[in-house]
């Protein structure tokens, strides 16, 4: 697994969730720094592989973060005979009994496939009650979206009062944690100054620019200029995504797009691509922004800023945007492209991290 001394996060975590007394936990850490492997030692420390049904769910707001889930499980759980994680997405992966029941004992999934099992009606089902560890990941989003709210809500009412509730995310904003703790009963709580949540191993630059033509431009001889690991495009909009993905190609870039225009099975077919190299340029939208783990990947451009209704910057998603380089501490670079128009967004980032992101000069992309 690679895994040799614990990160922050974990020696915190650890001892409150996993041995004889768990505990209910609030956890806040940067992207990249092992919360993953944190909520899953602490579901495969609770599970009983003589029990063959659900005892531990995972909930989290994408497919794509489901399976990488579950593909770390697995390998963390190699050498626990009987024990056996299944997928609940649109197209399910799961062992189920002659009565529909889940007899696999840790179940990862988005919040519909996993609330229509929860029911006990369908052709798959789970009994919430008997569930030890619930655990929301991106808990921030899973409770700012309404439909994954009411979500978790449902399947909280059905839960034992034994049952430990952790969340795990990056970000945490202020109403959200009074929400959280109103969710979770009596949570230790983790949690991340705001100076110190902007990664310091992931050097960060924006570029101005006053029309597209001269953007693309930039863009292009950035791509020219990296020689060395893979990158990740962040557009605001599958149409914007799906336009610089074509100007690329014809003008002879191997760069691929991950959106949600895109059937699973090529989503899924798009990240084993982008994670093997045979493509170095991955053009997206948020779908990407958050949790997905690919080590290889040391630079993020977000050819669109991300910004709130209001117009502001969305710092929460720059945060998770730019945290997709840098994992486990490892160097990063994040290049903003903005127009003069949009300087105010570097200007509020500024602020609300209490960091200087520069000009990125000529010497700056000697490092690429």
């Amino acid at each position: 697994m690679g895994f040799y001394k614990p990160s922050a996060i974990q020696e915190k975590a650890l001892t409150s969730i996993i041995g004889a007394n768990p505990q209910n936990m609030i956890a806040q850490s940067q992207s990249g720094t092992g919360k993953t492997a944190t909520f899953l030692m602490a579901m495969l420390s609770r599970v009983n592989p003589q029990h063959s049904y659900c005892q531990c769910l995972c909930m989290a707001p994408t497919r794509e973060l489901a399976l990488q889930i579950v593909a770390v499980g697995r390998r963390m759980a190699t050498f626990m005979e009987g024990v056996s994680f299944g997928v609940a997405v649109r197209e399910t992966q799961v062992s189920v009994g002659a009565d529909g029941y889940v007899t696999n004992q840790i179940i990862v999934g988005t919040p519909g496939t996993v609330v229509q099992w929860a029911r006990c009606t369908g052709s798959v089902r789970f009994d919430p009650f008997q569930l030890r560890v619930f655990v929301l990941d991106e808990a921030d989003l899973m409770m700012e979206e309404e439909g994954f709210l009411n979500i978790s809500q449902r399947i909280k009412r059905k839960l034992s009062p034994s049952c430990q509730i952790l969340l795990f995310s990056a970000t945490y904003g202020d109403d959200i944690v009074e929400f959280a703790r109103e969710f979770v009963p009596n949570p230790i709580e983790i949690r991340v100054k705001r100076t110190e949540l902007s990664l310091k191993n992931i050097k960060q630059y924006y570029l101005l620019f006053d029309d597209w033509t001269v953007k693309y431009q930039a863009l292009t001889e950035i791509h020219g200029d990296f020689d060395i690991g893979e990158a990740i495009i962040f557009c605001a909009t599958r149409q914007e995504a799906s336009w610089l993905h074509g100007r690329m190609n014809m003008d002879g870039h191997r760069v691929v797009i991950l959106s949600g225009d895109l059937e699973l099975f090529e989503r899924q077919q798009v990240l084993e691509q982008f994670r093997s190299a045979a493509y170095r340029v991955l053009i997206t939208t948020n779908l990407c922004s958050r949790g997905l783990d690919i080590p290889q990947v040391n630079l993020v451009i977000n050819w669109n800023m991300p910004v709130t209704r209001s117009g502001s910057a969305d710092c929460e998603t720059y945060l998770h945007r730019i945290g997709r380089s840098g994992r486990f501490g490892k160097e990063g670079m994040a290049v903003n492209f903005i127009t003069t128009e949009e300087k105010h967004l570097i200007d509020e980032l500024e602020a609300h991290f209490q960091i200087k992101i520069p000009l990125l000069t000529d010497q700056d992309r000697s490092l690429l």
